[in-house]
């Protein structure tokens, strides 16, 4: 009995660890019209209405797209079989707390956690012209007890003609421990640079609210942020460095691991989690960030900065290597961008095609998930 005992004091002493992904999956639709939405392109091509639809899309290539695609409930299941590879395949075991942007509603992720084997999962309702929102997925434990959602609304003028996607904020109980995580997914670089700074203002403020009330507080802002160092927005603001990192109390989690050369050295990570094959250009378009306090391993919840990763196995790769045109080469730089200069570039995510009727052909998506662990 005093073995006993005395084997349980040492092993409650001992921290423990979830492991937390963000995961940009590209175009998650169901099958189904969402009234309002302009969702045309991921619908059966037998849809009351898609050819008239499809006809107005004013892009000749996203026109041909929405005429082309018959996104059928085999086609979902098809993408929904692909994420399950990229998450367990090699990996082997389910996030303890996983967040997706690039979704389109509840019905769909309903779909997604049931095979992955998730119990329960939460959806924003964005104004998003396209129906475009974020979801985060988890399984409760003695641990991990879910506590409520919100969403942030961007508000401004340039918001009103165009409405993106809301911040969608998630509170968690961790061994008692008040964890929040909030799923971003920025407007696009489409949109002007004032967009993203007011993302970034929007998200700032809230986690300045929480850290007010309780100093104690553990957040995690992860997702797709849509932004590069390049950007700078007409009031002469960039979204991060002049905003969200300006007062140094929040850190970016990949630009420190990759500063820590004792860390860096030992685990290569891929050049970015996006590729814009036009020029050749990596970025860092889905980031993690933390309050620089969660850094410290004395704190309640501290993210173990040796667990980053952008998760690029190379079955989630191009099959082939891409080339960059050297007149592409000349074009980006004259617009500002910062290039890598070989021809031949580490294999990039292997997109996903939504035409594709077989698995093999398919893809993945887009973008690289992210994946770290939290100490509690």
């Amino acid at each position: 009995m005093k073995i006993l005992i005395l084997f349980l004091l040492v092993s409650s002493s001992f921290a423990s660890t979830i492991e937390i992904m963000s995961y940009n999956v590209e175009n998650l639709f169901d099958a189904q019209k969402d009234e309002g939405k302009n969702d045309w392109a991921y619908l059966p091509k037998n849809t009351k209405g898609k050819k008239e639809a499809c006809a107005k899309v004013k892009s000749k290539y996203r026109r041909n797209e929405c005429f082309d695609a018959d996104w059928t409930q085999e086609k979902v299941d098809m993408k929904l079989s692909q994420i399950k590879d990229v998450i367990l395949k090699e990996r082997k075991k389910l996030p303890g707390i996983l967040v997706l942007s690039e979704i389109e509603n509840a019905n769909v992720i309903g779909q997604l956690a049931k095979v992955l084997g998730y119990k329960r999962y939460y959806t924003s309702n964005s104004p998003d012209y396209r129906g475009v929102d974020l979801a985060v997925l988890f399984n409760e434990s003695s641990d991990l007890k879910y506590v409520g959602s919100k969403e942030h609304v961007l508000k401004d003028e340039y918001f009103k003609k165009r409405p993106s996607r809301n911040i969608f904020e998630t509170q968690f109980k961790l061994k008692g421990k008040d964890l929040y995580i909030f799923a971003n997914h920025w407007p696009s670089l489409g949109n002007p640079d004032h967009a993203r700074v007011v993302a970034a203002k929007t998200l700032k403020t809230r986690i300045d609210e929480i850290l007010k009330k309780n100093t104690k507080a553990s957040v995690v802002a992860v997702g797709d942020f849509n932004t590069i160092p390049e950007l700078k927005a007409a009031d002469n603001k960039h979204p991060m460095r002049d905003v969200l990192l300006k007062d140094k109390t929040i850190v970016d989690v990949e630009k420190t691991f990759r500063a820590d050369k004792s860390l860096s050295s030992k685990k290569k990570l891929p050049p970015g989690t996006y590729f814009y094959k036009r020029g050749g250009q990596w970025n860092h378009l889905d980031r993690v960030f933390v309050p620089k306090t969660m850094l410290d391993e004395k704190a309640p919840i501290s993210l173990v900065l040796g667990s980053y990763q952008i998760y690029a196995p190379d079955f989630i790769r191009e099959p082939q290597p891409a080339t960059v045109v050297e007149e592409d080469i000349e074009e980006m730089r004259d617009r500002g961008f910062k290039l890598y200069e070989q021809k031949k570039i580490e294999t990039p995510p292997n997109r996903y095609d939504h035409l594709a009727k077989k698995k093999q052909k398919a893809g993945f998506s887009d973008h690289f998930p992210i994946v770290f662990e939290l100490k509690y």
